[in-house]
Formats: structure tokens, sequence, C-alpha cells
């Protein structure tokens, strides 16, 4: 049904009212207008790390959770897919994106030219909301003339390759799949009895109004599954529910009271066993912390690359922002709870890199439910959402951070932890990793030691000392790279090996970084 100008209207103005998430209060992030922190003299690139929207639960519900099934149906796409709301978070980022950056992005059609570079982690929830990001950034009616009556942009989109993932989601699509599945096992072993035993009562709940026990050791197609696998599943399934305006309760079989029990519960364990440990946080972020230092390093490559948006799940996300020092804690959100479709805004000055969450619009689960009903275009609910300014570690609240500050930040734990490299056990003859010569690349600005005079850079970008400057030029090693990364010609090849050779067991990290020329 056609939605009426003036019903657009009001719809566009109640959303605007519903943007705000309230006062913070202690430890709660504080909300700020676009305004007050305008983008500043002297932009130079933008870099976006963003989290899929809104979706459907997993196919899994349908047998965790068997009374679940009219409320799955409500969101009128396939299990796990991105729905009416996820899709309308991602594309309001992109018209937030689009709004706040007229002055520095080009107007007009999509400049086929690297100006812009969207790369999004390779599942089809990821891949679509990657699309309407680009559709925000890029509506219908600014394309090119004389194609299509409605003159759309069609966008490129680059994504992560199969098995070969180190930039995004490394720990479940590269070369740490076998860590992460080591460590998720591990904590089953050592908790899950215990956290089931210390909220079995709003289990059991759950487990009566879903008409499927919930329970340790329990199985599906066959094969035993985690407790925490079976619990997020259902959990995820009540919050896409409320956050797309359908009815969570499944009827009134399971009260919102005990739906926010068993959220918190859940989440809990959810967060350890992911996070748990220092070195899963590492894992997680995989290469990207490199990658976006890159970005930022001056002078800067292919200065005409101005955009760059990464799209991926929120594990990324929490990672990078804890391995910072950056709080998450949204209003009205537990601690650590990244909103879907929120995103982590990097924009890149000459004197570093200034840091902003932004989450997408709250409108409230009525008026989502009556646009559900109607199929009212849900996009018209959401308008600005909200942006939070952040401090990074060492670095002041709302102001630019020195890149040397977010490096140093990331060289210290590393240093503690190892690198991914270290942590996964990944050999250099990994099928993941391109070959090509080994640069100190992007680290070799902020940590590089002083040199013995007569040392210099070799050739491939080796720091050659004296007593090697006789041996074999040319020489070339195994080097981590992301097979199917490209973005606009800045790709962070070799940086995770030479990471990777740092132990806490092994030589300083200045002596390390001279024995490996």
């Amino acid at each position: 049904m056609p939605l009426r100008n003036g019903r657009r209207v009001a719809a566009v103005l109640a959303a605007a009212s519903l943007c705000s998430l309230g006062s913070a209060t202690s430890g709660e992030m504080e909300a700020a207008g676009v305004d007050q922190y305008p983008p500043l003299p002297g932009l130079r690139r933008v870099v976006v790390l963003a989290r899929h929207g809104n979706r459907a639960p997993n196919p899994e519900i349908q047998t965790l959770c068997p009374n679940y099934m009219k409320t799955l149906e409500g969101f009128g796409v396939a299990p796990a897919a991105l729905s009416r709301v996820g899709m309308s978070e991602n594309e309001e980022n992109g018209l937030f994106m689009r709004k706040r950056y007229a002055k520095f992005l080009p107007d007009g059609p999509y400049p086929y030219d690297g100006t812009f570079s969207f790369f999004s982690e390779r599942v089809e929830r990821n891949v679509v909301s990657t699309e309407v990001f680009a559709r925000g950034m890029f509506p219908l009616g600014t394309g090119i003339e004389g194609f299509d009556p409605h003159n759309p942009n069609i966008i490129p989109i680059s994504t992560t390759q199969d098995g070969a993932d180190v930039i995004m989601n490394c720990p479940r699509d590269g070369p740490c799949q076998r860590a992460l599945g080591k460590d998720k096992k591990k904590w089953e072993e050592e908790h899950a009895e215990k956290a089931y035993k210390q909220n079995k009562a709003v289990i059991d709940k759950v487990s009566k109004a879903c008409g499927f026990e919930l329970k340790p050791g329990l199985v599906y197609e066959n094969k035993t599954k985690g407790l925490v696998w079976a619990l997020k599943n259902v959990m995820d399934g009540f919050s896409f529910a409320e956050n797309e305006g359908l009815d969570a309760t499944m009827g009134g079989r399971i009260s919102k009271e005990t739906i926010h029990e068993f959220h918190e519960a859940v989440e809990v364990m959810v967060q350890d066993m992911n996070f748990g440990k220092d070195h899963q946080l590492t894992y997680w972020a995989g290469d990207f912390i490199p990658t976006v230092l890159e970005l930022a390093r001056l002078p800067l490559l292919r200065p005409v690359n101005k955009f760059h948006l990464f799209l991926n799940h929120r594990e990324l996300l929490y990672a990078v922002a804890t391995l910072w020092g950056i709080n998450i804690h949204f209003p009205g959100s537990p601690e650590g709870s990244l909103p879907s479709g929120s995103s982590l805004v990097m924009e890149v000055y000459d004197e570093g890199l200034r840091l902003f969450f932004w989450a997408p619009s709250k409108p409230t689960w009525e008026l989502k439910s009556q646009y559900l009903k109607e199929l009212l275009p849900m996009r018209y609910l959401f308008a600005d959402g909200t942006m939070y300014p952040t401090q990074p570690e060492g670095c002041g609240y709302g102001k630019i951070c020195p890149v040397d500050t977010l490096a140093n930040t990331f060289v210290k734990w590393v240093q503690r932890t190892g690198t991914y490299v270290d942590i996964c056990d990944v050999p250099l003859e990994d099928t993941y990793f391109a070959r090509g010569e080994i640069s100190l690349g992007v680290m070799e600005h902020w940590v590089q030691p002083d040199l013995p005079s007569t040392a210099r850079l070799s050739k491939t970008g080796h720091i050659v000392r004296p007593e090697r400057l006789s041996e074999e030029k040319g020489a070339t090693m195994q080097a981590p790279a992301a097979l199917s990364l490209v973005i606009s010609s800045v790709l962070v090849g070799s940086l995770s090996f030479l990471l990777g050779r740092w132990s806490k067991k092994e030589k300083p990290l200045e002596q390390t970084y001279l024995a490996m020329a």
C-alpha cells in the first residue's frame, strides 16, 4: 500500500523524535548531535567498520524453539537473512555518511575512480547490508542517466574469500578456526554445567515456552552441540523479534521479564566464551587494525581514496573497540552490547584519527509492528541515527587521536598475547597466505628502532643490518595477505607475519625487528 506524503512526513518526524536514547548514566556513552562534532578542516579519509542490521534468526531456531515458528514467519525473509528493519538500519547509516560528509565526498553518480571502497564479509546478510549501506550513500535518482528511469547507482562490492579471511572473520573463516573451536570446547567443558545450574530456573522457563529442552549435551541433527550455541540461537530469536516489531513472547507463552532475564544470563556466557581470554580478542581482530593504520598512515597512498567501508559481524567491531580501550556502553543497552546496524567511524587527519560510534534510530516497537502489518516502507522510520564520541586509550574524549598512540596500544597488546599467527600456529606455507616480499610496512613508521648509520632499507623494503648487506639480494619469504581483498589498491599484506614473529619469550621488540632483516 503506497504511503501518502503526509503520512510519510509524520513517520519521519516520529522517528526523529524517537532517535534520542535518553541521558547517559554513569559509564554510558554520551550521545552527541551531528553539529556538535562536525568534520574538521583537513579531513583526508573516512574509514567505517559497520555491523550488519537486524535479521531473522538462524534456521536452528525451528528445532530449538518450535513454538517460535509463527514469529519466524513474521520476518518475511529466509532464516538468517537481513530483515526489513535491518535493511533500514544499514541504509540509514549510509544516509548519515552522505549527509555528514556532503562537503568532503564528491557529489553525483558513483565515480568508478577508486574514491570509494565497499568491502563486505562474505556471508549473505553482510553483503546485503553493504548493498543497502551503499544505497544510502548513493540513493535512487543520483546515478547515471540513460540506463534506467530511476537512475540507480550500481556499486561494486568486494568480499572475502572462503576460508582465507584474515581481515574480517579470521577465527570463523580464516586460519584461526581451530583455535576458536578449541577455546569454545574448553569453555564448554569448564563452565557449561556450572552456568546451566546457576541459570536453570530461567532456562527451564524458556524451554517450556519453546517446547524443547535446552540443556548441556543436547543433540541437534544427530550431533551433540554446545549449550551456549543453543542458548544463543534462542536468545537471538527473542532479540531480533523485539527489534523487528514482532511478538517475541510467542503469543504470551513467555513474559518479557523472563526474556530479559534469559538474555542477560546468555549474553554473559557468550561474551565469556568468545572474549574471556585476551588472546581471543587478538584473533577476532585479525589483521584489521594494521589495515586501518595503513589507511591512516601519511603520506596517504592514493589520496583519491576517500571512503572505505568494512561491513561485518559484531565480533570484529567489539574486538577492535576493546583493543583500543574504547568504552562500549550504549544508553539503554548492557555494557559491551553493540546495537544491530551500528558502526565505528574513523576520520583520518594529518594529526591522527578521530573516532566515534554511530547507532541507528530506535523507533518504538508499536510503530515498527504497525509498519510490518500494513506493509509500509520501514525505512521511513529511520532518520539520522545517533553519534557517540569515543575516547581511545591515551587520547582525549572526542579529540583527534595520534596514529602513533593507536599503533602503540595495539603493539603492546600483541606483544603480550602474541599475534593471531602465534596464537593460531599459522604455518608460513599455509595456503591462506600469498607469496610476496617481507616489508615492515606500516609498523616501521612507528616502532622502527634507531639503526646504525650503515643500515639501510633494501629494495624490497627490509631493514638490512650492515653484516647482512653482502647476502643475496631479493630474497623472498612468504607473508600473509587477504587473498581476495582489494581496498582501493591499499593492502597490508605482510604485516601479520612480522607481528606474528613477536613473542613474550623471545627477544625485545626492537631486536626482533633487526633480526628479521
